[in-house]
């Protein structure tokens, strides 16, 4: 686990069930203090998904059960690392602009980077139920400013690449992430 990330200490979920009661029934008691949830259970994981993308970044999530349900721990490492990236490179974090392959119904690489870190992005997607979806969640979020997300079909953009909401000067992309899925949906086109 990236250093820098919050989740390092694992959050204590009964606490966090008493903010988010949806996410009580799905609590299992391992020991007298300490509790948790089925991992494999997608409503079990979808609540613990919403509860700490509220709890923990402000960020209101509708997750579809039968579509793939992000762990926000491992979505804000991978964000992490984009930005120790960044600045190795001295690219600095001003106008950063991010395509998410594959954003999926959560859109959550964009939703995130842009609570954390204030970068923008361009989602991309080819399912139309997780295409609806991430734009709802874009929109209860009232990130249509700096997050677009766009439909896609047999490997590439329907229209233009660049996010047309983000033309700011001195602005450019610099970095494209991706969830495996979508890696293996890219090098089957």
């Amino acid at each position: 686990m990236h250093i820098r990330n919050i989740f390092r200490k694992a959050p204590d979920f009964r606490e966090l069930s008493e903010h988010y009661p949806s996410l009580q029934i799905h609590l299992v008691q391992v020991r007298k203090d300490y509790f948790t949830i089925d991992f494999k259970d997608p409503t079990a994981l979808r609540e613990l998904t919403c509860a700490l993308a509220s709890h923990y970044f402000g960020i209101t999530l509708a997750l579809p059960i039968n579509r793939l349900i992000p762990t926000l721990p491992l979505r804000l490492n991978y964000l992490l690392w984009i930005q120790d990236l960044l600045a190795f490179h001295q690219e600095g974090e001003e106008n950063v602009i991010g395509i998410d392959i594959g954003t999926g119904s959560s859109a959550i690489y964009a939703l995130l980077g842009h609570a954390v870190f204030g970068w923008s992005f361009l989602a991309t997607e080819t399912d139309p139920v997780c295409y609806k979806a991430a734009v709802e969640n874009v929109r209860g979020n009232e990130a249509e400013g700096e997050v677009e997300v766009k439909m896609v079909g047999k490997g590439k953009l329907q229209g233009n690449i660049a996010p047309g909401a983000h033309q700011v000067p001195g602005s450019s992309t610099r970095f494209a992430c991706a969830t495996r899925p979508s890696l293996r949906m890219m090098t089957s086109c």
